[in-house]
């Protein structure tokens, strides 16, 4: 058994792309404008570093969960499993946004910013998809689809 499907990886790699893309754009910002307002920058770095890696953390988890939901193929287990994965996700997000933010001293604002990178990733994917050139259709689809008009 494959964890994760073929297209699910190229669209987790492509979101993850988004997600360092905008985290490493507010990285820039903080480094820029921090200063001038005399606000520690290394923090809210740190912080925006482990919220980007909690953003992917949790884009794998969510994929794997939903193909596994897919595969069992019971509508009333998927829709309990995903719930319950879902409340799991949250208290871990929770305990490691707690723990980094007591033991690496991160700010915590930025963390939670740097996680809603995930956000940012999915609005960015069919754009980063068409820039990869896989948005594009290949010859065989479209061969296909006019055979079919």
């Amino acid at each position: 058994m494959e964890w994760l499907s073929r297209d699910t990886k190229r669209t987790l790699f492509e979101m993850s792309v988004g997600i360092v893309l905008f985290d490493l754009l507010l990285c820039v910002l903080a480094w820029l404008f921090l200063p001038k307002v005399s606000y520690p920058v290394v923090p809210v770095l740190k912080g925006l570093m482990v919220g980007a890696a909690g953003a992917i953390l949790m884009l794998v988890h969510i994929a794997v969960i939903t193909e596994r939901a897919l595969d069992s193929r019971d509508e009333s287990y998927a829709n309990k499993y995903t719930v319950a994965q879902s409340m799991v996700r949250k208290v871990v997000f929770l305990a490691a946004l707690f723990f980094v933010w007591r033991v690496i001293r991160v700010d915590l604002l930025a963390t939670v910013i740097g996680a809603m990178g995930m956000k940012a990733g999915a609005y960015l994917q069919p754009l980063i998809r068409r820039l990869s050139g896989h948005g594009e259709k290949s010859e065989v689809s479209e061969q296909t689809d006019s055979e079919s008009l």
